[in-house]
């Protein structure tokens, strides 16, 4: 266990800004509404009438309205998250040499697939454990904002979006996270370009034979199954934990994590052997 927590401690330390760098920028941008706001009220002060602000939503009450909204800034800042998480992950078993860290595991009595777990959990969730607490912050200032604005503390509502938004990432990361892990032990570099654009052949390759059969052979749609793994993504649709947990396509998620991780860490030491 101690070893695996130094190995822990290795990946945190090699890539430490990469994973700070997203709740930066989600900051300053913060900021930088902030600052806009502020200096339209200066700008407007004598214009504007301080009270409650009587809001229509299209939802049946103020609760889903909230929850709605909460949901929306954290898959806003997900959406960040992920593009530092793939950008983490599709190096993650090809570039030890230029991170400096190929002699540590080479040199460490490191069993591999201690190696490469730790790897796998630092690139692609690490970011998770971040984004969650900026969600929670987010919910507390969503909540502050409903008091200042409709009368109401709706702290509950907020927490339980952006929970389903975390949620959600952390599917998006199960899926796409583990498929460019995978890919980060086939290609030597840019393992992202290179396995979307395998996967962009594959599907154009389906796609010729479908019309060559004239369709009476259905081939497997890549793309449209690798998002069907991550369930409903339909904020409109009632979106609860039951639907986000209680998909059974989450369990094809999984083992589709699970043969991704075993793929990239058997291939990782089939190249090691053989360099």
């Amino acid at each position: 266990m101690k070893q695996f927590r130094v190995l822990l401690q290795t990946e945190y330390q090699k890539r430490r800004s990469s994973y700070w760098l997203p709740l930066w920028i989600i900051g300053g941008v913060a900021l930088l509404i902030l600052l806009l706001v502020l200096g339209a009220l200066i700008g407007n002060w004598e214009n504007i009438q301080v009270g409650f602000i009587n809001l229509t939503f299209d939802y049946e009450d103020i609760y889903e309205g909230v929850k709605i909204a909460a949901f929306g800034i954290m898959m806003m800042m997900a959406f960040v998250f992920m593009l530092f998480m793939i950008m983490n992950t599709q190096n993650s078993l090809s570039k030890e040499k230029e991170l400096g860290c190929e002699l540590f595991y080479r040199c460490q009595p490191v069993n591999i697939w201690s190696s490469t777990v730790s790897r796998y959990l630092m690139h692609i969730y690490a970011g998770s454990l971040l984004l969650l607490g900026l969600g929670i912050v987010t919910a507390l200032i969503t909540a502050v904002i409903t008091a200042c604005t409709v009368g109401g503390f709706y702290l509950g509502c907020a927490l339980y979006g952006s929970l389903l938004g975390w949620l959600i990432y952390l599917k998006i990361c199960i899926v796409f996270g583990s498929m460019y892990f995978l890919f980060s032990a086939i290609f030597r570099n840019n393992a992202f370009i290179k396995g979307t654009a395998m996967l962009g052949i594959v599907e154009l390759v389906f796609y010729l034979i479908e019309e060559m059969f004239h369709r009476t052979i259905l081939l497997p749609d890549i793309f449209k199954n690798l998002f069907v793994m991550l369930g409903s993504l339909n904020a409109d649709n009632d979106l609860s934990l039951a639907i986000v947990l209680g998909d059974a396509r989450l369990i094809a998620a999984l083992l589709f994590a699970g043969a991704c991780y075993s793929g990239a860490t058997l291939i990782y030491q089939y190249k090691r052997a053989e360099g």
